[in-house]
């Protein structure tokens, strides 16, 4: 009996990181203005969502990352928009947007902002997130 009581939280332990390997929440961080990095961007997105489709993914942009969020520039996070995909999302940093002069009306529609993108993304990780920093 104490053999399997030994057992239960190994075995326990096992099926949460099955769990998470299925649906993994994922950070992808973006703080460049390359259009390169960017296209990269939607590539990595999709890719994920092929391998991971129950994947939760967040796109956190703040600094020059910013201009991916913009209406004006939003050709690729158009490109990701358009797929449909389920559990994406885009997150602007609002400490950015006051240093750079960006208003809320300046962002694609659906995207979310927080006060300061980097307190986010630590909270983030301690919940558990994956993170990946995007550029080159």
């Amino acid at each position: 009996m104490k053999k399997i009581l030994v057992f239960v939280p190994f075995l326990l332990a096992a099926l949460s990181s099955l769990q998470a390997q299925q649906s993994p929440k994922i950070i992808l961080h973006l703080q460049s203005a390359d259009t390169l990095v960017h296209r990269s961007l939607v590539n990595q997105v999709t890719n994920l969502k092929k391998e991971f489709p129950n994947s939760t993914i967040d796109v956190i942009c703040h600094g020059p990352g910013m201009e991916f969020l913009l209406k004006k520039k939003s050709v690729y996070i158009d490109r990701i928009q358009r797929q449909n995909l389920k559990d994406v999302t885009f997150t602007g940093c609002e400490f950015t947007m006051t240093q750079r002069n960006i208003k809320r009306e300046d962002l694609v529609p659906f995207a979310r902002t927080v006060p300061y993108a980097l307190a986010d993304i630590i909270r983030k990780q301690q919940d558990g997130w994956f993170y990946i920093k995007l550029g080159f």
